[in-house]
């Protein structure tokens, strides 16, 4: 679990770094979502509560970067790199309790 959930955060990291460039940060976001539903699944199977709110987080931080990549004037990038932060956060406190 704890190499699903970096990669996922590597990813947004990665498509908050390239964000002026859509296209790009578009990928990025996808490959974090891909990641994201192998881990799903493993929630489900687990019944992690934890792990069932860093999916919900990601997917809303993730809703929202894609809505001000698409938005012809963004900007709330500041209000994504934050709610980034928080991700790291949840990140570090799923995977001290899975081990």
């Amino acid at each position: 679990m704890k190499n699903w959930t970096n990669a996922i955060v590597d990813r947004l990291d990665a498509a908050y770094r390239v964000r002026f460039d859509k296209d790009e940060s578009l990928i990025f976001l996808n490959d974090a979502y891909q990641n994201l539903l192998i881990l799903e699944l493993k929630a489900q199977l687990d019944d992690n509560e934890q792990l069932n709110q860093f999916i919900a987080y990601f997917m809303e931080v993730r809703d929202l970067f894609i809505g001000e990549l698409v938005d012809r004037y963004p900007s709330n990038y500041h209000n994504i790199e934050a709610k980034i932060a928080v991700l790291h956060q949840m990140n570090d406190q799923v995977l001290s309790i899975s081990k």
